[in-house]
């Protein structure tokens, strides 16, 4: 098979032509294949089809169309009724003790000198973890929860018009057309995986769930622990415990440290020199471009944009956008057909004043984990390019960046990047290093639990038909939660957008890409996180391959092993044993 026939079923594979389709099918059904990758190409570019109903008939293809019009129009009034909600409450200052006065400064005011706390997640966040009265936490928590009750027969609707739209196209149920093209491959495997991870968790979760109940009992005595709580008591414990002060570790974090950092880090590991390109034609000034070669043969392995800063009209999101997907032809890196190119895009403030830009510990994570896309896309030597960059399994293709996360926790990666803005030579200390890597499992147990609670709901409802919504969550809740009743009145389906539009049938996945990466780290990185051949190996044997064959069997090659759930529960036991709580 040429290269104009390659690119012509690139170009098709997602379109509505059914001419296009039965040429498609018809090679398939040939079996002509000059390699796997060919062979799995061809299916997937069938199953796409397929799944967009080319193979249904005209009547029933127009009946899918009308579905995913109608289902579009929901998700779009579900996600717009959230948006336009504009309520808030009105508390005094006896009720928001433990605020911050900035933060008050900032809230508006009635005419009767109350603050007006909005129901945006910016507000009741702040509330949550900071105010000390327990009343006004349950009242705050209650009221959010209570939000968009609008929302609810919308979202009955739109999981009857998905569970619709699978059945036609020959799936069960919605759940089960979704996950047929992600690792899991089945809905019954999500529930599974997701079961076993929270079993696994309870003992740990409970003495996490005990040990705030102690302190809430000295702080405000007999008053029941309710699930309003866990955010005041969790960040009170951590203070406690972890002498982390993020305003002070900031100034550790200039943001071209971290930069040359990060480059470093990735250069020692796996094998890539990162090249300043001067005199790019780039579309602002901020915006820099970089090449990025293999270390040792010097071979040019693609290119990315940096567009690094916050302004006016810049699109506010952090992110990698594929700008060209990479191809070889003949299997061989030797002979390139099309060059990868990637732009990662952050939101970080300039300083005024020229100060030096410093970067929040949450910042420098998020960082590390893009520019692990980055990589993953550079690296990504698939011979087609429907397999090349990003364009992979959604259950696989958060797994390197997670796994690059970890040199965010390391000692030695946390000195290569950081320095005092005021003296760079100057690295951020042990302790604070110590208590970082402690800080990130604390309370790992309870967090995941109550993300394993919204990931199950959203699994049962597009599983199952005629759910009772509101009735599903007070019944998973104390379930998953080790007795923590949901706050009666609330309504969380009614404003859980991930539901609506982008992930549903699908939540799960932000957990399964933790627990795989975890395994990756742990058996293969953690006791040498600057091993080349260890890094080269994990790139050339799950970077490199993209999407061009199954993801369970790239990790299972490098792993030598089927992947496991064992190390990500162990490392949340870890910070819980070693931190002498209580």
């Amino acid at each position: 098979m040429g290269v104009c026939l390659y690119v012509v079923m690139e170009l098709y594979a997602e379109s509505q032509r059914e001419d296009v389709y039965r040429v498609v099918k018809a090679f398939a059904a040939k079996g002509e294949w000059t390699s796997m990758e060919l062979k799995r190409y061809t299916q997937f570019l069938v199953r796409d089809f397929e799944r967009n109903g080319m193979n249904l008939t005209l009547t029933k293809r127009e009946e899918l169309q009308r579905l995913r019009a109608q289902i579009d129009e929901l998700s779009m009034r579900y996600i717009q009724n959230l948006n336009d909600d504009k309520s808030f409450l009105l508390l005094d200052h006896s009720e928001l003790l433990g605020l911050p006065l900035e933060f008050l400064k900032s809230l508006d005011k009635s005419e009767n000198d109350k603050y007006k706390i909005s129901l945006r997640r910016h507000h009741v966040s702040a509330v949550l973890d900071l105010c000390k009265v327990g009343l006004t936490r349950r009242v705050v928590a209650v009221a959010y929860g209570r939000r968009c009750e609008a929302n609810l027969p919308i979202l009955e609707k739109l999981v009857q018009l998905r569970h619709k739209s699978a059945r036609l196209l020959g799936y069960t149920n919605y759940a089960d057309f979704v996950v047929d093209r992600r690792m899991a491959m089945s809905s019954s495997k999500v529930f599974e995986f997701l079961e076993d991870i929270s079993a696994s968790l309870n003992d740990l979760a409970s003495r996490e769930l005990t040990l705030l109940k102690d302190v809430k009992k000295k702080e405000e005595g007999e008053i029941p622990f309710g699930i309003e709580d866990l955010p005041y008591y969790v960040k009170k414990v951590e203070e406690e415990q972890f002498d982390l002060d993020f305003e002070a570790v900031k100034q550790y974090f200039p943001v071209s440290l971290v930069q040359s950092g990060i480059f470093k880090v990735c250069q020692d590991v796996f094998g890539l020199r990162f090249e300043k390109v001067d005199d790019a034609e780039v579309w602002h000034s901020d915006v820099q471009l970089f090449s990025v070669f293999d270390l040792n043969s010097t071979d040019l392995l693609g290119y990315f944009y940096l567009d690094m800063y916050t302004r006016e009209g810049k699109y506010g999101q952090t992110c990698v956008v594929p700008l060209q997907n990479s191809s070889v032809t003949n299997g061989s890196r030797q002979v390139l057909f099309q060059i990868p190119v990637a732009l990662l895009v952050t939101q970080i403030k300039k300083e005024v004043g020229g100060d030096p830009v410093l970067l929040r510990f949450s910042e420098v994570l998020k960082f590390f984990h893009e520019f692990g896309h980055v990589v993953h896309y550079i690296c990504n030597h698939a011979s087609f390019a429907k397999f090349g960059g990003l364009q992979l399994d959604p259950d696989f293709v958060e797994i390197p960046a997670q796994v690059l996360e970890n040199w965010c926790y390391e000692m030695p990666s946390l000195k290569l990047i950081s320095g005092f803005h005021q003296d760079i030579t100057k690295p951020i200390n042990d302790d604070v290093c110590k208590s970082l890597k402690r800080w990130r499992c604390s309370f790992s147990a309870l967090k995941l639990k109550q993300e394993i609670l919204y990931c199950l709901f959203d699994q049962i409802i597009h599983s199952t038909e005629n759910v009772d919504i509101v009735g599903l969550f007070k019944h998973l809740h104390p379930k998953v939660m080790l007795g923590l009743l949901m706050l009666e009145g609330t309504n969380p389906a009614s404003c859980f957008p991930s539901t609506a539009i982008g992930c549903e049938a699908a939540c799960y996945s932000h957990i399964w890409s933790q627990v795989f990466a975890a395994d990756i780290y742990a058996s293969k990185f953690r006791d040498d996180i600057f091993n080349q051949h260890t890094g080269m190996h994990f790139r050339n044997k799950v970077l490199a391959p993209g999407g061009s064959k199954e993801p369970i069997e790239l990790l299972s090659d490098f792993l030598g092993r089927e992947p496991s759930v064992q190390a990500f529960v162990d490392s949340k036991s870890e910070t819980f044993n070693d931190a002498s709580f209580g």
